[in-house]
This record gives C-alpha cells, sequence and structure tokens, in this order.
C-alpha cells in the first residue's frame, strides 16, 4: 500500500468566479469576488440579501438528447457534478470506455437536494401527500450525484458520497486516495457539489448568525482574518479532481498535475457548530497530514486555510496553523479563498484543493483579499494580501465541517 503514488490528473469545476477551472484560476489571480446579491427569490424578509450564486447556469449543454428527459428530475447540485465532471474528464485526457471496473467515484454533499426537499414539504404542507413527488427521495439525497455520475459514465469501481458538512470534498479526496493506495482503483474521481442557495438555507444559516451581513458591499463581504469579518458567505457549486495511480498515470500519457502525498482527519468533540477555540482538532488533523507524508511543517509553502471570515473560525484555525508552524513563518504563506468565491459547504474543498494544485503548477500564491486590518487576535503574521510569485512545492488545504469534523488534504509539486 506505501509503495503506490497517487497523482493528480484531470480537474472540473463549476462555482460563483467562473464555469471552468482556467477562469476560475484568471479570476483568483486577478482577486476578484463572486459575491452579488441574491436574484434567485425574493430576499426582503431575510437579514441576508447576499450569496455566492451561479448566475445563468443551463444545465441541458451537458446531457445527452437522450439524457435530458431523465435529468430534468435531479436537483441542482447534481447538475453542477454533472458540469464539473465533463470537465474534470475532458481535462485528464481519460478513456471513459477502458477499464470501468477499475475506475470509481467518490463525490459527496453537505447538504443534498436541498430545494427539492423544501418544495416537497410544501406541496405535501399545501396539496396534500399525493403531490409529493415519487422521484422525491432519490432526487434529494446526498450521495444521488456520485451515483448518477458512475451511470452516465458506467464506471463500476468504488462508488461512495461522503457527507462531513464543509470537510465533504476533503474526505472524498483522501477516501479516494486511500482506495487507490489500496489497489482497489487505478482511477478515482473525487470532490463534492452543492445547492444551498435557498430561502430555507438563507434562513436557518442567518438565525445562526453565521452570515456576514454586509449588503451594501458584497464583494467585501468575505473578510477572513480581518478584524471587521461578521460571518461567511453562502455560495454553491461543484468541483471534481481525477486521482490516479502513478504507473497508470504515466502508461496513459497522462499530464500529472502534482501529487496527492497525504491527508489527515480528526474531530474536535467540542460542540455541534462551533469550533474548539484553541483549534486542537484542526492541528491534530494537520499533524496527521505532515505524520503521513513524512514532511516537517517547515517545508510547507502555501496553506489554504479554511478560513471562512466567522469570528470564531478564522481564531481558532489561527491558532492551530501557529502551533503547527512552531514559529517558522518566514517561508510559508497562508491565505482564505473564501475571501473570492464564498463557502460552498461540501464542495468549497474540492475547490480550494484545485487552487491549491493550481498554484504549484503555476508558481503563484494566491492573495488573500478583504483584509484592511488584520484582527489582532489572529497570531499568525504569514497571511499574504497580495499575490507571491514564489516555487510551491507543497501546498496544505484545509476543510472543517460542522459537528467538528476537520480535514486536511497535501499536495506536492512532482519531483
Amino acid at each position: 500500500m506505501e509503495g503506490k503514488r497517487v497523482v493528480l490528473t484531470g480537474m472540473g469545476t463549476v462555482n460563483p468566479l467562473a464555469m471552468n477551472v482556467n477562469d476560475t484560476w484568471a479570476k483568483v489571480l486577478a482577486g476578484e469576488s463572486g459575491i452579488g446579491a441574491i436574484t434567485r427569490f425574493d430576499t426582503a424578509n431575510l437579514p441576508v440579501h447576499i450569496a455566492g450564486e451561479i448566475t445563468d447556469f443551463d444545465y441541458k449543454p451537458y446531457y445527452t438528447e437522450d439524457q435530458l428527459k431523465p435529468a430534468k428530475r435531479l436537483d441542482l447540485f447534481v447538475h453542477y457534478a454533472v458540469a464539473a465532471m465533463k470537465e474534470a474528464v475532458e481535462s485528464s485526457g481519460f478513456d471513459v470506455k477502458k477499464d470501468p471496473d477499475r475506475t470509481g467515484i467518490a463525490i459527496g454533499s453537505g447538504i443534498g437536494g436541498l430545494s427539492v426537499s423544501y418544495e416537497n414539504s410544501v406541496a405535501l404542507a399545501t396539496k396534500g401527500a399525493r403531490r409529493v413527488s415519487p422521484f422525491y427521495v432519490p432526487m434529494s439525497i446526498g450521495n444521488i450525484a456520485a451515483g448518477y455520475l458512475s451511470m452516465m459514465y458506467g464506471f463500476r469501481g468504488p462508488n461512495l458520497s461522503t457527507q462531513t458538512a464543509c470537510a465533504t470534498s476533503n474526505h472524498a479526496i483522501a477516501i479516494a486516495m486511500m482506495l487507490i493506495k489500496a489497489g482497489m482503483a487505478d482511477t478515482m474521481f473525487a470532490g463534492g457539489s452543492e445547492a444551498a442557495v435557498v430561502e430555507l438555507a438563507m434562513a436557518g444559516f442567518s438565525n445562526m448568525r453565521a452570515l456576514s451581513t454586509r449588503n451594501d458591499d458584497p464583494k467585501t463581504a468575505s473578510r477572513p482574518f480581518d478584524r471587521d469579518r461578521d460571518g461567511f458567505v453562502l455560495s454553491e457549486g461543484s468541483s471534481v479532481l481525477v486521482l490516479e495511480e502513478w504507473e497508470h498515470a504515466k502508461s496513459r500519457g497522462a499530464n500529472i498535475i502534482c501529487e496527492v502525498i497525504s491527508t489527515g482527519m480528526s474531530a474536535d468533540a467540542y460542540d455541534f457548530v462551533m469550533p474548539d477555540p484553541e483549534g486542537g482538532g484542526a492541528l491534530l488533523s494537520m499533524k496527521m497530514a505532515l505524520q503521513q507524508a513524512g514532511i516537517n511543517s517547515d517545508e510547507i509553502d502555501y496553506i489554504n486555510a479554511h478560513g471562512t471570515s466567522t469570528p470564531a473560525g478564522d481564531v481558532a484555525e489561527s491558532k492551530a496553523i501557529y502551533k503547527l508552524l512552531e514559529g517558522k513563518e518566514k517561508d510559508v504563506h497562508v491565505g482564505s479563498t473564501k475571501s473570492m468565491h464564498g463557502h460552498l459547504l461540501g464542495a468549497t474543498a474540492g475547490l480550494e484543493a484545485i487552487i491549491c494544485a493550481k498554484a504549484i503548477q503555476e508558481s503563484i500564491i494566491p492573495a488573500n483579499i478583504n483584509i484592511e486590518n488584520l484582527d489582532p487576535e489572529i497570531p499568525l503574521k504569514c497571511i499574504n494580501t497580495s499575490l507571491i510569485e514564489t516555487e510551491v512545492r507543497v501546498a496544505m488545504s484545509n476543510s472543517f465541517g460542522f459537528g467538528g469534523h476537520n480535514s486536511t488534504v497535501i499536495l506536492k509539486k512532482i519531483d
């Protein structure tokens, strides 16, 4: 198991910044924000009017003519996954018809088909049980994206779905990596998808006081590590990464982007939604990832932090990273790209893994935008507010979810 290496050979995404990887990366380098006023529903009765919506999305081009009829029954989070998967397959140059029994999918969702659940609940309450769709259950469950994609592409290898809130995609990547190392698959498509920008979710998160209320200035609302941050910005989208066994990728002449060298995971064992204020669980996850990779913290060049822009979460994570680095901050840069794309919940870690891979590939570390005054409670001094052009050999990505689920993925430049 230890002898197998896992590499990244393809990526795909749809998110509030753009509809593909290259345009997303260009927006990240430009420091652009994908946050704006919500257009999908009336927010007059809500305290929060902003989100990271994907606007003008049309699912139809991603399906063949014979797939369109059943596609109408699918929730938006599945459509997003289909779109990201299509780009991932094409960018990897992977032959989907070759050895489907050795090809699997690990794509999760933090919430799943929330809009379908809401619509059918309204139908039940206002029109009675007979008006609940017979497709309600399969349309709403979070694993249906992974299941549907296996049918769409004919992949019969390991097929599963993670559901660990904001840690979902990192856990999917971790399981995909472990399945390949265990010899159970040669190729895994891993990531997450989320379509939770719906009125019900906005009301719930708003009433928790978890969301930013900077309605008058949406593009500066997500401001991780800033003194005046007031909550995260809810976003949506999907990201899919192609993980492949090293020799398998080389044998087919794949374009290898970087290596997936390790993962870490832990639990806070502290609270439903609040993080351990000292970042104990986060630190354990990062230490586990380093141990699994066989490297030291001073070998990390870039950390894409969970950094959601919540008052408690940013401080807790920064304390954990500070302890991890043991004062060796000189050659590492820390930032949260959620300042640009917002929080895609279960799909976030997939997008941030893609950004880490691009940082390695192009030797550029993204800026953390919207920091006007660094919070004095943040102990880190290595949070960069401008682009850094430097070789990135090792990148770490953190994602932590409600329930105290912590996850870390480490990517490395190919030697």
